[in-house]
């Protein structure tokens, strides 16, 4: 359990966290064999714990959490690259719902709309990601870090 708080559940970070950041998640097997996927949505849900909604058809996703819990999620703002990494265990699981596609809409628009803007790819081109189904992971984190390039890139982070 953290002895400060990484994460504020207010404030410029939540602001960041739950706007159009690119997702990485990152889990990893018992055997040690990681595996990345995208997250489709987050929102912080009080200090240092989130709710992430991720494809419900990743399986080894599913596997490596079900397994161990531990997750990283990466969130890059696309068009100045600030990004921080959360490292944490998972707490619950659920399937998605009909709030969670709508979310995962606004998510997309505002994620697809930095593409376009930084890198000139149509939002149509994306949409052909964007997962048939969710499941939603809350998850609670030990650590951050800010990974934006340059000197302070994997020092501690906090809000």
């Amino acid at each position: 359990m953290l002895r400060t708080s990484y994460v504020a559940a207010a404030g410029p970070t939540k602001e960041f966290l739950e706007s159009g950041c690119a997702l990485i998640v990152a889990t990893v097997a018992d055997d040690l064999e990681p595996h990345a996927s995208r997250g489709w949505g987050l929102d912080l849900v009080g200090e240092n714990r989130v709710r992430l909604l991720v494809d419900a058809d990743d399986h080894q996703l599913h596997a490596n959490l079900a397994a161990n819990s531990s997750i990283a999620i990466s969130a890059t703002h696309v068009p100045t690259l600030r990004s921080v990494q959360l490292k944490g265990h998972t707490t619950a699981f659920a399937p998605g719902t009909d709030s969670d596609l709508h979310r995962m809409r606004r998510y997309c628009d505002q994620f697809f709309a930095d593409i376009e803007a930084t890198d000139g790819i149509a939002p149509e081109l994306m949409a052909r990601i964007i997962p048939a189904r969710l499941a939603a992971y809350r998850a609670e984190f030990d650590e951050a870090f800010d990974q934006t390039p340059g000197p302070r890139a994997g020092s501690s982070f906090t809000a």
